[in-house]
């Protein structure tokens, strides 16, 4: 065996770079993309595109539309039959009717609308007389305080047109000894003015005061007196009935 020369091939780890195939090897290429990658990208660039055109193309087609309807109304916008609703005045008032002869059935009495006509509503624990609802408080305030009392209400402290309705309001007022009714004396004539701004009668209801500004009208039992506006007392709110 003297004299005898062996050779061996050896892989060490860490070799120099000479021993790693070339770049251009194909082992170190990247996988091709998939075909069916390519098309479904290319039809989602194709969707977005067609999109994008038909936006467009509509907005043009609603401002020609709106251009022409412009001029074939001459301006007639405003008129019921071309509101933004796109419901006409007949349209509207049918709708009503058939609302109301639905509520008849449900809220009125059936003798209260003979022959088609209306019955008479009050928001609830309000008393109807004749065309008005009236409401008695339970509490007490000052006038000012049951003016706004009413008005929170969407009522008004009573006004009374008639003497007739102030005996009426007989069956309001119930037990209460005095009420405050809308009725004040104002600067700078002093004179006796409701709250809707019209002025006593003072043939129809007398009202004896000293007619200074801190005046109000009250009633007891069937009569219209003064008391200071500082005083409280309960208060009746009057409003309109609702007909249906």
């Amino acid at each position: 065996m003297a004299g005898e020369v062996v050779y061996a091939d050896l892989n060490i780890p860490g070799a120099s770079s000479s021993s790693r195939p070339p770049q251009g090897s194909p082992h170190l290429r990247p996988p091709p993309c998939p075909r069916w990658h390519r098309i479904a990208v290319g039809a989602g660039w194709a969707g977005n595109v067609v999109l994008t055109v038909a936006v467009i193309a509509l907005g043009v087609w609603v401002s020609q539309l709106r251009g022409s309807g412009e001029g074939q109304t001459g301006g007639a916008r405003n008129t019921p039959e071309n509101s933004e609703t796109g419901i006409s005045s007949t349209e509207c008032s049918s709708c009503l009717e058939d609302f109301r002869s639905r509520l008849k059935p449900i809220l009125c009495e059936p003798h209260s609308f003979p022959g088609g006509a209306g019955c008479k509503l009050c928001p609830r624990d309000w008393l109807l007389r004749g065309d008005k609802c009236y409401w008695l408080s339970k509490g007490s305030k000052n006038w000012a305080g049951s003016r706004d009392d009413c008005l929170g209400k969407s009522s008004r402290l009573l006004v009374l047109q008639s003497q007739e309705e102030l005996d009426s309001i007989q069956n309001v007022t119930q037990d209460a000894n005095a009420a405050w009714i809308g009725l004040k004396v104002t600067p700078p004539g002093g004179n006796w003015t409701w709250v809707d701004g019209s002025l006593v009668d003072p043939a129809r209801f007398p009202v004896s005061s000293p007619a200074d500004g801190n005046s109000c009208g009250e009633i007891r039992g069937s009569r219209i007196q003064w008391e200071t506006c500082d005083a409280e007392f309960k208060w009746i709110c009057q409003r309109d009935a609702v007909v249906i």
